[in-house]
């Protein structure tokens, strides 16, 4: 998570998490709600302006593992829905660009 430059916990499956994108501070309360080791992780998350929740699951794919992820958004109010659509095509940018680094650390780290 390039963006991310505080973590902290709060509970038991409840952090607090930091971002700074363009010079913006945004903090974020995420609340583990479901873990299945080693195939499934689900996050809830609560910022001024939305609650997503985001579910990750890995699954054998073509003698490798697909990493799939999916966010379900619900915006406070309307200036935060107009602006969904802007700021969800930001954070898929983010993402995967985060994941492509990923990628690239854990393939080099199995030859």
């Amino acid at each position: 998570m390039g963006l991310l430059v505080e973590s902290e916990p709060l509970e038991e499956r409840r952090f607090r998490d930091v971002f700074v994108d363009h010079g913006r501070r945004i903090e974020i309360e995420a609340e583990v709600e479901r873990r299945e080791p080693p195939d499934l992780l689900q996050v809830r998350l609560e910022g001024d302006l939305f609650v997503a929740t985001t579910t990750q699951r890995l699954e054998p794919a073509d003698g490798g593992t697909r990493l799939t992820t999916v966010v379900e958004t619900q915006y406070a109010n309307r200036l935060a829905r107009l602006a969904g659509p802007l700021v969800a095509r930001h954070a898929q940018r983010q993402l995967e660009g985060d994941l492509a680094r990923l990628k690239k650390l854990v393939e080099s780290e199995n030859r």
